[in-house]
């Protein structure tokens, strides 16, 4: 299944691509510049890394999406780079690593990283978690870990490539899941959840960070944990996946009334939000509600097709908890 862009303005009808890892430039605007020359190799110049804008770009895969982090050593001068656009940072390696990587082309944005890390700046945190989030849209899922780990070696202080590592971490959990290693699984997503409050505690503001928190603890079932997290991602940004994940863990953790109150606000904002709208479905199917559940399911179909009406797919771009699941798996087995 294509993945699909979840910006805010395109009223995205799933949730399963969510901003997560980062990309990272070295750019500075001239006004920056002038007055603090930025020394590639001062790291703790890389630990005082900022975020000033994030993007949200084409999601290259079902676990992961991408957005765009610029980055300055002085943070102080933050609000001076605010439109930072990818086509202004001032290596033409660097920059053409990004482009490829936003576009998709994996291979060359690797090459240009490489090229980038041996040429330039061979101490550049940005640059090996960037290149670190290409290996992990490859699925070299070690190789990323192994770049990111070096990203955080060179800027412990920093919070992006925590949040890039934890991410790389929780797909080692996935895998060994798979394979039925649930001690290593366990592992990973401990040091995983680890990243996500080194990352938070780094920069408290680092909506991934907690979204990814929220993510992890999902894996492991801390349901409310994972409430508060994915709450402090949505108070963050105004991403409505963001607050629909909130929502589905209000219905888990026993708030009824606040999980369709919140579902109901993001469909009143987002009209064209067909998971809202099916996740509303399954509550109310849940609470005797039929008429409303079908009605609502129908709207769902109208925005997305009949995939809702096929659990296994609804299962593959969702990730909702269980009571939810439960609750829309018996709605469908009533609803032809």
């Amino acid at each position: 299944m294509a993945a699909r862009c979840i910006h805010p303005c395109c009223q995205l009808q799933i949730t399963s691509f969510l901003p997560t890892h980062r990309w990272q430039t070295n750019y500075k605007p001239a006004s920056i510049v002038a007055s603090s020359k930025r020394n590639s190799h001062d790291k703790k110049l890389e630990q005082q890394q900022i975020t000033l804008q994030s993007q949200l770009c084409r999601a290259l895969s079902p676990l992961f999406a991408t957005t765009i982090l610029v980055t300055t050593a002085a943070p102080h001068l933050a609000a001076l780079a605010e439109n930072v656009r990818v086509e202004d940072v001032t290596s033409s390696t660097l920059r053409a690593g990004l482009e490829a990587a936003n576009e998709g082309r994996l291979d060359a944005a690797e090459k240009f990283f490489k090229a980038y890390l041996a040429q330039e700046d061979p101490s550049s945190a940005s640059g090996f978690s960037n290149l670190g989030n290409v290996h992990l849209q490859q699925g070299k899922t070690q190789l990323a870990l192994e770049d990111f780990t070096k990203a955080v070696d060179l800027a412990p202080e920093a919070a992006v490539p925590r949040l890039n590592r934890s991410i790389a971490y929780e797909q080692l959990g996935v895998n060994e899941e798979k394979q039925g290693r649930e001690t290593a699984a366990a592992d990973y997503y401990k040091k995983a959840l680890a990243d996500c409050d080194a990352a938070t505690a780094a920069d408290p503001k680092e909506f991934a960070a907690w979204f990814d928190k929220g993510n992890v603890q999902m894996r492991v079932g801390d349901y409310t944990g994972a409430l508060e997290s994915y709450n402090k991602a949505a108070d963050l940004a105004a991403i409505p996946g963001y607050r629909l994940r909130a929502a589905t863990l209000q219905y888990q953790t026993g708030d009824i009334a606040k999980a369709k109150q919140t579902m109901r606000g993001i469909i009143r904002k987002n009209s064209n939000y067909a998971e809202a709208r099916a996740a509303l479905a399954a509550v109310n199917w849940a609470e005797g509600n039929v008429d409303v559940a079908e009605e609502l399911l129908a709207s769902a179909e109208d925005l997305d097709g009949a995939l809702w009406k096929d659990l296994n797919e609804v299962r593959e771009m969702t990730r909702w908890p269980p009571a939810l699941y439960d609750a829309y798996s018996r709605l469908l087995k009533v609803i032809p």
